[in-house]
């Protein structure tokens, strides 16, 4: 079962919380609660795209061998005295 409520802030409550919890807690299922927020994003979806792009372009991928010991190399990154 699904079920979406819109409230205002002002009419949430614990005992329209608690009537809610009642109509699903016999399945077990989560209740998800969502906070709409109409303020403006932090930021700019674009901007942190060409972020990404400039940090790919400083920084390309780098291949590596497919039978490289990735423990071990963790390993000598942290071996005692390294960090």
């Amino acid at each position: 079962m699904e079920a979406t409520f819109v409230l205002k802030p002002d009419e949430f409550s614990e005992i329209l919380l608690a009537k809610i919890e009642a109509l699903f807690v016999d399945n077990g299922q989560p209740i998800t609660v969502t906070v709409k927020q109409n303020a403006p994003p932090r930021y700019n979806p674009e901007e942190v795209l060409q972020r990404m792009r400039e940090t790919r372009e400083k920084y390309p991928p780098t291949k590596i061998s497919a039978d490289i010991d990735i423990n071990k190399l963790i390993d000598e990154m942290y071996w005692e005295g390294n960090h």
